[in-house]
């Protein structure tokens, strides 16, 4: 019997309780997709989307280069440092070389260096706006980043996989280098730093006159470099690159450098990124 077609005053009490009951459970069924959809939604807005190594790395990035602020200190960088040791390969879309494959095989630079045609180097463009730019510099065994400069910058670089060998300099004086000119016109800088670095070193940090702004790298093996600029190479900004060349070392670490074209020419090539992708701060 279709208890829905029979008026309430002809049913028993039982057949008013089986009636409702029946009612009841038609109407859970006719709202139940409506309901299961806005628990989906509740659901997926409740749970956080888990935020990426790099993204974070911007993000400290932002706050600490943002808004015209000049830090001058490693103190005022502990943030952003501890963010970039953090950034794992995966995410950058990158696989460290077989060990076996990378070691030199003879003396620490390797002696099969072709000097007329050197190694190409890779740059892998990850980011960049008006307050920073973030890559990757990827460098096949004994392949070398000229003595170059970062004026009005500061640098922060990681060394994600390999052995590089890090020359670097600063002015003798921090004052423009014109002011410590030769009678040759060569410009007196003082030697930071030249060892070979690791995966396991801290992040090296490098302001515009101190921890070595005028650098070269030299591949010890394969190897890779992730480096924040801040702010970015900028020509019209008076930020261009100018490589240089050291001449007449000196047993007490100072050197006289001049400018000069890398010979041969510098051999980069640009690669695509393919890794995480990093979200944009949206300006208020």
């Amino acid at each position: 019997m279709n208890l829905s077609t029979v008026p309430q005053g002809h049913l028993s009490n039982q057949g008013l309780v089986e009636l409702r009951s029946r009612n009841m459970r038609i109407s859970c069924l006719r709202r139940a997709p409506k309901l299961a959809t806005l628990h989906a939604i509740a659901s997926r807005d409740q749970v956080p989307s888990q935020q990426s190594k790099l993204q974070h790395l911007y993000q400290q990035a932002q706050e600490t280069f943002g808004c015209g602020k000049q830090p001058n200190s490693p103190e005022d960088l502990q943030a952003v440092t501890q963010a970039l040791r953090e950034i794992p390969l995966h995410e950058l879309a990158m696989q460290a070389p077989d060990d076996s494959t990378s070691t030199p095989s003879r003396g620490l630079f390797g002696v099969f260096h072709n000097k007329k045609r050197p190694p190409p180097i890779t740059y892998i463009h990850i980011y960049e706006d008006h307050i920073m730019s973030i890559g990757i510099f990827c460098l096949p065994r004994n392949a070398i980043i000229p003595l170059h400069n970062h004026p009005d910058m500061v640098v922060l670089s990681r060394v994600l996989y390999g052995h590089l060998h890090v020359r670097s300099y600063d002015w003798a004086s921090t004052q423009h280098p014109s002011h410590n000119l030769s009678p040759q016109g060569l410009s007196m800088a003082k030697l930071v730093l030249d060892e070979v670095v690791a995966p396991t070193h801290a992040p090296a940090v490098i302001f515009p006159s101190t921890g070595g702004n005028i650098h070269q790298f030299t591949a010890v093996t394969d190897c890779a470099v992730l480096d924040i600029l801040a702010p970015p190479y900028s020509p019209r900004g008076g930020r261009d690159c100018t490589y240089y060349e050291a001449n007449n070392d000196d047993q007490e670490g100072y050197v006289h450098l001049v400018e000069s074209n890398p010979e041969p020419a510098l051999n980069m090539q640009n690669k695509s990124y393919g890794g995480v992708r990093i979200q944009p701060a949206v300006a208020a």
